[in-house]
């Protein structure tokens, strides 16, 4: 029997960019406010891990095993000390170890890095999975520790009729959502996911436990700049909203597509979207030759969202309209595969409008076409993601982009890898011939040229002058971490 079956496939490519992605910044203009807690100088000793707060693990160790396994199953790594935290203090002496044995770091919360960002083959994995707790604030504001996923979080959230704008994936850690900008159902209104944080506390590259809100520059760092570059942040306080009434979808099929008709239905998405309420969201999924086109809604507001609907369902196969469920519920069709797979995702660009992409469009659904197992993504973003507010008070350089697009190849045997990757590679290069520079930071690739502008545009300089402030001995280091 195959690891998984064409239904899971079907959870793992509806919506794969939502899986991994959560709010218009509404952080009052206070001074910045920043509280640091030094250590005491004083040597290091292996006895300060205390095991309330950490414990370390080497290869040999009973357990070391299981905390290597990571969503993309390409990647095995085996890294030379594992410290899974507990506690924030728990962290700061696992930095101080590293510091002690003279180690890089990398940082583990979900484990759904695309390219394996989150383990390393020598250095310390820093594991804050265990930290999973969440407090609620009397403003309705809500603290979440590292460790939580997106599941948990919605199971702590939606009983209470309030929701983070979050994502879709059920294991997808919220932490490295976050700080790496995160979008979903919701951010057409809201926002991204850091457009919602409010404060942190992070551990720095000296062990040092910071307390980051307001104005913070290192809070506006790790609002689309933070994923492993210069800390481990272990708690984040969250604005939420209430949470709407109920959730519907509108999906549109087509099959056995020619490119010349994949090219005209796509032409006429990207018309429509543009003319798409906030409340709603809207994804480009095609398979193959199959073509799936999701709308999604959670007001009565359906203006533009109907017409789009009709105009769509006259040119394509199949089309559905959902019933209006209670939005729990119809959040878990989309959670996803949950287990470890065989995968390549990885963003490919940023788009104003069809025209984008227009000149290189023949040749890219050709080789989607007639590739097995290839799939392309393209998802709206707009909206409040574009406030004023919130580019001043983040790094995330792509809000005047109105799509997100991505590919993705899945397989299940290791053998299948190296075609799959060419084909991938192949039209990775026809959009990077074409001029697609800008990328989305969650959505990496270790091929990717000039990756620190790609991701972080205007940004880089100042996130540079964080990464010396918090890191000046450049403990934190994976393949795309921010260089000094």
């Amino acid at each position: 029997m195959s690891a998984y079956n064409r239904r899971d496939f079907t959870k793992l490519i509806m919506l794969g960019g939502i899986g991994y992605t959560l709010f218009s910044c509404v952080d009052d203009d206070k001074k910045q406010k920043s509280t640091v807690v030094e250590e005491k100088e004083e040597a290091f000793t292996v006895s300060q891990l205390l095991p309330e707060n950490v414990k370390l693990y080497q290869k040999a160790d009973e357990g070391y095993q299981e905390l290597t396994v990571r969503f993309n199953k390409r990647f095995q790594q085996s890294p030379t000390y594992i410290a899974q935290c507990f506690t924030t203090q728990g962290v700061a002496d696992a930095i101080k170890f590293a510091q002690y044995k003279n180690l890089n770091v990398v940082v583990k919360s979900g484990g759904h890095s695309f390219e394996g960002f989150s383990s390393t083959n020598n250095g310390l994995v820093v594991d804050v999975s265990a930290m999973k707790k969440m407090e609620w604030n009397p403003d309705h504001s809500v603290t979440i520790e590292a460790g939580c996923v997106l599941k948990e979080m919605y199971d702590e959230l939606l009983p209470k009729q309030r929701i983070l704008p979050a994502g879709s994936c059920a294991t997808v850690g919220v932490a490295g959502l976050t700080l790496g900008g995160g979008y979903g159902f919701f951010s057409r209104k809201y926002g991204l996911t850091c457009d919602s944080l409010q404060a942190i506390t992070i551990v720095d590259g000296n062990g040092n436990i910071r307390h980051e809100s307001g104005n913070s520059a290192i809070l506006k760092a790790c609002k689309g700049g933070g994923n492993g570059n210069f800390g481990v942040v272990t708690k984040m306080k969250f604005r939420t909203y209430q949470a709407p009434n109920f959730f519907q979808a509108f999906r549109c099929k087509s099959y056995k597509l020619t490119t010349d008709r994949a090219k005209k239905i796509l032409e006429e998405w990207f018309y429509h979207t543009q003319k798409l309420p906030i409340s709603a969201f809207s994804a480009f999924v095609l398979n193959g030759t199959t073509l799936t086109i999701l709308i999604t809604n959670y007001t009565d507001d359906v203006k533009n969202v109907m017409p789009m609907y009709d105009a769509l369902k006259k040119i394509s196969d199949k089309a559905t309209v959902g019933s209006k469920r209670p939005l729990a519920r119809a959040l878990t069709s989309f959670y996803g595969v949950q287990h470890p797979i065989y995968f390549k995702n990885a963003c490919a660009g940023m788009y104003n409008d069809f025209s984008s992409i227009e000149g290189c469009l023949d040749n890219v659904l050709s080789k989607v076409l007639s590739s097995k197992g290839l799939i392309y993504q393209i998802n709206t973003l707009g909206g409040n993601i574009n406030s004023e507010t919130a580019e001043k008070q983040s790094v995330f350089p792509h809000r005047s982009y109105s799509y997100l697009s991505e590919l993705q190849s899945y397989w299940e045997q290791p053998s299948q890898e190296a075609s799959r990757l060419a084909i991938f590679q192949e039209v990775q290069q026809l959009f990077y011939d074409h001029g697609i520079r800008a990328h989305y930071r969650n959505y990496p690739d270790s091929n990717f040229k000039d990756f620190e502008i790609a991701y972080y545009g205007k940004y880089l300089s100042e996130l540079k002058e964080i990464k010396k402030q918090l890191d000046p001995d450049n403990r934190f280091q994976h393949p795309q971490s921010i260089s000094l």
